[in-house]
């Protein structure tokens, strides 16, 4: 069989775009199908046939990603081509509507209304008025009141994509999903004004997208299609966030065109066998074919009996050691190891690599939740961009040392009347004091203060504050994130250390979800459900060790999702991150009825499952 035999799938989006009348698609394909690949070609092929075309009528092919680092990655393959406005859906939507204030002011507004509507009732229904739920809704009700009155005094609303928003003007990410999906699906002049600047619209990762703007989407086609050609690339069977689009197939209009990438170029044999036979029970468009050069693989499936006090490190590390036997391969285990190791929460990861305290201090901060995980909370990056890369080069490249200092130390800016040289020795003097202690893993407390003392550098106010203060001097008035702080100071520096190398993706551990889009030669799939504090997944029921729960039985009478749908996509995205060989680590309560309902799926051989 030949191994370009998705050739034709180009070819069909080629003629979508570049043909004329144009047509609107929907591109499935599944893990390893080369997607993005498919997705550059077609935008090579419009920057060089009608790119010039389009910028002469000042107007752009814009292209929807999912992430940030894929916005950089296709911008980057591009050649930072000018023809196209590739950005992550929020930022897109953002530039769409941030010119209509006063309709952003009115939708605002009334949600707000309507949340406190919605809270009044839940108040006046309530029998017991001292509950903590009573009171929190209390509590709700007044911020929302708060929040309508300072309404009015806005002029403009601001929003940044890409971080923290807690200006009193700043719309929230959910809030801009809201607005701006209702603002485009109700203003036909809104849709045409998109259509005409925008007339061609990518989407990659289309099933993940909020539901509610790719319904705008759909609209703005429907309404447009004459001069607008909407083109989405996505796998239902890769679906793992709830709020994106259900049953994608089934609402693409009868004419548009419907291409199947059907090769997976990415894994061994036996893995396409595995996530073929999982994803069948998903979609229709589940069989995958391996290249004709492709390796046979190696999948393993290891059952861990749970007990208190159980050594996981040991075990995981007994797993790669039987990896490295059975798949030969000496990467799975020793001093070269090189295997990503995949837990369902952030936490079963950050324990593992020992900064679950911090990370559990900082994460439960909400003007944090999203930031934390990508390492862009000005409050850390203090300590990432400053404090550690100095200790780091005080005591090795001066230059290196210097140039931090210049660029963070207030000792040496203009305002400072010392001679330049005493200045510099005294920040080198400074700086390996911080060092010394941050070498010596001293606690983010003790260093603070050091820096506090010599003024080396600016220290944020909320950390300031948090230094001086003990765990039983925080009251319920504090702000949270100061209350966090204070929570994190006793705690070693290199804590902070282990985060930062973990959200900058430089350890061998992600998570399910983070690696979507992404391979590896090895991979090792943690699932215990006991470390994991969701309830969206439940693997336990996946594999039947636990019976569906009652909303889960209304949600499968009303032919809504359940749990069991949603842990099988991200089964199926874990487990084809794999190139070469798998490891599936499960803890439960009960490995036998795991092995049984492994093998019964056809999932795994029974030679191929080990009972620790």
């Amino acid at each position: 069989m030949e191994n370009n035999i998705d050739k034709q799938v180009d070819e069909t989006l080629e003629e979508c775009i570049l043909a004329s009348p144009r047509k609107s698609f929907f591109l499935f394909a599944g893990a390893g199908s080369g997607k993005t690949y498919s997705l550059v070609l077609l935008l090579k092929k419009i920057r060089d046939k009608i790119g010039k075309e389009l910028l002469l009528q000042g107007k752009q092919v814009a292209v929807i990603t999912f992430t940030n680092a894929a916005t950089d990655e296709i911008i980057n393959r591009l050649d930072y081509s000018s023809v196209f406005h590739i950005s992550t859906i929020h930022s897109f939507v953002w530039d769409v509507i941030k010119y209509y204030q006063s309709d952003i002011k009115k939708l605002y507004g009334k949600y707000i209304q309507e949340d406190i509507e919605e809270v009044q009732q839940k108040l006046d229904a309530a029998k017991n008025k001292t509950t903590k739920n009573y009171l929190s809704n209390l509590e709700k009700l007044e911020s929302l009141k708060i929040r309508l009155n300072k309404t009015k005094d806005i002029d403009k609303f601001v929003y940044n994509p890409n971080g923290n928003n807690p200006e009193y003007n700043a719309l929230k990410h959910a809030e801009v999903t809201k607005i701006s999906a209702k603002m485009i699906s109700d203003n036909p002049m809104l849709q045409q004004i998109i259509a005409q600047r925008y007339p061609v619209l990518l989407i990659d990762e289309s099933q993940d997208t909020k539901k509610e703007l790719v319904d705008a989407f759909f609209k703005i086609q429907a309404n447009n299609a004459d001069i607008f050609t909407l083109g989405l690339l996505g796998d239902q069977k890769q679906r793992i966030y709830a709020d994106g689009k259900e049953n994608m197939a089934s609402n693409i209009p009868t004419e548009w065109e419907k291409p199947v990438k059907r090769m997976n170029y990415r894994c061994a044999k036996r893995i396409i066998e595995l996530s073929n036979t999982i994803g069948k029970e998903i979609d229709e468009f589940a069989e995958q074919t391996p290249r004709d050069d492709a390796t046979i693989g190696v999948v393993r499936l290891f059952v861990i009996k749970l007990y208190e006090g159980i050594n996981k490190d040991e075990i995981e590390s007994t797993v790669m050691k039987q990896m490295a036997t059975a798949a030969e391969d000496s990467k799975w285990y020793g001093e070269n190891t090189e295997v990503k190791i995949l837990a369902l929460e952030h936490m079963m990861a950050a324990r593992r690599l020992g900064f679950d305290q911090f990370f559990a201090s900082l994460s439960r901060v909400s003007k944090y939740q999203m930031t934390s995980l990508q390492g862009t909370v000005p409050e850390i990056e203090f300590f990432t961009k400053e404090v550690l890369p100095i200790a780091e080069s005080v005591n090795g490249d001066g230059r290196v040392a210097l140039n931090l200092l210049k660029a963070y130390s207030p000792l040496l800016s203009k305002e400072v009347s010392e001679k330049p040289y005493d200045l510099y020795l005294r920040c080198r003097e400074e700086a390996g004091k911080m060092s010394a202690l941050v070498n010596c893993n001293k606690t983010i407390r003790e260093i603070v203060e050091v820096i506090y003392k010599s003024q080396l550098l600016t220290i944020p106010d909320v950390v300031l504050r948090a230094s001086k203060l003990l765990l039983e001097d925080i009251t319920t008035e504090d702000d949270e994130d100061l209350a966090a702080w204070v929570q994190a100071m006793d705690l070693p520096i290199d804590m902070v250390r282990r985060y930062d190398d973990y959200v900058n993706q430089k350890t061998r551990f992600d998570t399910h979800q983070g690696v979507k889009g992404l391979e590896f030669d090895r991979v090792m799939v943690i699932i215990d459900d006991s470390e994991a504090k969701g309830f969206m997944f439940s693997y336990d029921k996946l594999f039947g060790v636990k019976a569906l729960s009652d909303t889960d039985k209304n949600n499968y009478a009303q032919g809504k999702e359940t749990s069991i749908e949603r842990t099988q996509r991200l089964f199926y995205v874990t487990c084809t991150r794999a190139k070469n060989s798998l490891a599936v680590v499960m803890y439960t309560e009960s490995p036998e009825v795991v092995k049984a309902k492994a093998i019964e799926k056809g999932w795994f051989r029974t030679e191929e499952i080990v009972i620790l």
